[in-house]
């Protein structure tokens, strides 16, 4: 049996590494627990609502977006001493420089144990108790809908008590009997509330006489502003619950890290972060399952219109009209040199004048020609 189990275990942990290389990329090698490990790990057991209830009473009063990363972050319990150590190493460190440190020190936490860096009052609580924040976290992995109903119900409490009301650091709305909400009036301004879960949750004595003045229930540390760059890179926008459904919002989507995933549960959120838990979309579990939804739309139906028309058609109108009339009317008398011989001229191969020049030779030219002419018949007489 223990050879099957190891068998089985190689196997699975082939097939996992071959789907996390497909989705996620060449670097992205999973390393789970050996599946005997696994199943030697129990799962714990579910706390009643009066435990969750105190489990849950330091931190209910947070801003729901403080709160979710909190519950997420605390599923990390291991994560939150090396977070809170790097915290405050670099407490001095806010807004762009925090995460430029942030950036280079390439951090290898959980995104919500990463969004926390910002507010190293929280990991401090958090590290101060590390048996309350793995509470936190495994009542989140187990029974996460009884845990945000123990949120509701602490809140409730001191509402009634008088002790939860909308101030300039937070806004309190409530949506419905069983639904409390906390946001901080700036999304990129949280206020982290500090308050005694004896004192806040219980009805506040009588009023003192008049004169003494007393000091709020509810206090709160200095605001923490959230650049841009932060929020891009390690916040996230939009974080919360959706209280009717026990669903933890981070970034805008729905935070599903269970007990029965938490050994190889992918975050869905890491803005800029180098390490494996910032690969987004890609979730795989002790089934070798690999969800990969990748839809990519090409269009490359191209047109091109080639048609060229050329309109070579030169039409040129070369009908040229010439008035060459000339009116050669003669100012001296004809003359004639050839003595009645032109038809002997012709004889001989010299070309007859034209009609337009008829009558009297014209040009020097002409006048040489008869002159050969006549010497050539006067020796032919001689002979």
């Amino acid at each position: 049996m223990r050879l099957f189990l190891d068998t089985l275990n190689r196997r699975l942990l082939i097939a996992t590494n071959i789907l996390a290389m497909l989705t996620v990329g060449p670097g992205a090698v999973l390393n789970p627990r050996p599946l005997a490990a696994q199943e030697a790990e129990a799962q714990p057991a579910k706390l009643s609502p009066a435990q969750l209830d105190d489990v849950v009473a330091r931190v209910a009063l947070y801003p729901d977006p403080l709160l979710a990363q909190v519950m997420a972050a605390a599923t990390f319990a291991e994560q939150i001493g090396a977070a809170n150590q790097w915290a405050a190493q670099h407490k001095t460190l806010k807004g762009d420089a925090l995460t430029q440190a942030m950036d280079a020190a390439n951090l290898s936490f959980d995104p919500s144990v990463q969004a926390l860096l910002a507010f190293p009052s929280v990991l401090e609580l958090m590290n101060k108790d590390l048996n309350w924040t793995q509470q936190v976290g495994d009542a989140t992995l187990v029974q996460r809908g009884d845990v945000l109903d123990a949120v509701q119900r602490m809140r409730k409490k001191a509402y009634d008590a008088g002790n939860l009301k909308t101030t300039k650091q937070v806004t309190v709305v409530q949506e419905s009997p069983q639904v409390i909400v906390l946001q901080p009036p700036s999304p990129t301004v949280v206020y982290v509330p500090v308050y005694s879960p004896q004192v806040v949750y219980v009805a506040a004595p009588p009023p003192p006489p008049s004169g003494v003045v007393v000091a709020a229930v509810i206090g709160f540390a200095v605001g923490v502003a959230l650049t841009s760059s932060y929020c891009n890179s390690y916040w996230g926008y939009h974080g919360g619950f959706g209280w009717h459904s026990h669903t933890v919002i981070i970034h805008s989507s729905s935070w599903r890290r269970s007990w029965s995933n938490h050994s190889v549960y992918v975050h869905s959120w890491g803005g800029v972060n180098r390490g494996f838990y910032a690969r987004p979309n890609a979730y795989v579990n002790t089934h070798a399952y690999a969800r990969r939804n990748t839809n990519v739309n090409v269009n490359r139906n191209v047109n091109v219109n080639r048609n060229t028309n050329v309109n070579r058609n030169n039409n040129v109108n070369r009908n040229t009209n010439v008035g060459q009339n000339v009116n050669r009317s003669a100012q001296t008398p004809s003359r004639n040199i050839n003595n009645g011989r032109a038809n002997s001229n012709n004889s001989r191969g010299f070309s007859q004048p034209s009609p337009a020049r008829s009558g009297a030779f014209s040009g020097v030219q002409n006048g040489r020609t008869e002159q050969r002419a006549a010497s050539r018949g006067k020796a032919s007489r001689r002979r």
